[in-house]
Order: C-alpha cells, then structure tokens, then sequence
C-alpha cells in the first residue's frame, strides 16, 4: 500500500500543510492521516480527498457532553472563530493552541518568557483552579483548535457517526 500512496505523498502533504493541517505517515501500513483544523464533514472528506486514510478530529469533540467540560469554556469554544486562537506557551511553559483569552493576551504581550514546563503549569494553577471555581473563562486554561467553533455540544459518538456519514455522502 505504501508505495501506491507514496506516489502522490508529496502533493497530499503540501496540500494539507497549507490548509494548516499536519500530515503523519501511521504505523507499519503506510496510511496517512490529517490532523489539525479539522471539524466537520468537509475537513474529513477533503483529508480522504487528498489521500488521508483517517482524519483525527480533537477539538470538535471537546463540547461533548460526556467530556465535562466547563460550561463557560464550552459556550466560548463554540464561538471562538480560528482567528481567536494563538499558539502559547503561558500555561504549561509548552506550547499549545489556545482561545485568546485575556490572560493569553497579556502573556504573550508581556513578552516574557514562561518558566519552563513544570514550574510554569504549577504557577499557573492557583490562576486555572479558581477560574473554574469562578466560571472565568478569560482565566481557564481554554485549549481550542482552528476549528473549534465547529465543535458541538452532542454525544462523542453522535458527532463522529454524522460526520463520518456526511463526509461518504460528499464524497460520493
């Protein structure tokens, strides 16, 4: 299989890498699957389109109920656009794509570099503990992906069936 899809690994890699998606070859098989920004059945039937034999969804399933996910950062996700979210470090000292909430703005203003990866996530965590106690979403540490305002609020098993169904109909 691998060198039916190696002939055109090339041009599926560049495609995907500027949609600003990361491609990974998976396994012993050869497979390559599409990762990042991908949160509908467009994003999974483009990624099949290409050649991908999977497309990982992350933060399209972070709404689902069984998650638990804050209420507060479950209303933000669903509005936060991929021009409101920014790569930092100011959580963890490691980077991450995050909602660009008020503490990320003034971090990455600030100009100052996080502590490394440990500390920094420990001197964060008086900050993150109560921003969930308070609903403070400006204060979370709000992981979002460049597709999170696709994420829904329904079963983690709903959305996958749908957007598995609704990408082989696209695809013909």
């Amino acid at each position: 299989m691998w060198d039916r899809l190696h002939s055109y690994a090339p041009e599926f890699v560049a495609e995907m890498k500027g949609a600003g998606h990361s491609v990974v070859r998976d396994g012993d098989y050869g497979g390559r699957s599409a990762r990042g920004g991908i949160g509908d059945r467009r994003g999974v039937a483009a990624a099949m389109m290409l050649g991908a034999s999977a497309a990982m969804i992350g933060t399209g399933f972070l709404r689902s109920p069984e998650l638990g996910l804050h209420p507060a950062w479950a209303a933000k996700l669903g509005a936060t656009e991929a021009h409101e979210t920014v790569l930092t470090q100011a959580f963890t000292g490691r980077a991450g794509r995050s909602a660009a909430t008020k503490y990320v703005r003034e971090a990455e203003r600030s100009q100052v570099a996080p502590a490394a990866y440990r500390v920094q996530r420990g001197l964060t965590r008086p900050m993150r503990e109560a921003a969930m106690r308070e609903g403070d979403a400006e204060r979370m540490q709000m992981w979002a992906g460049q597709a999170a305002s696709l994420a829904r609020a329904e079963p983690a098993g709903t959305v996958a069936q749908e957007m598995w169904e609704d990408a082989r109909r696209l695809l013909g």
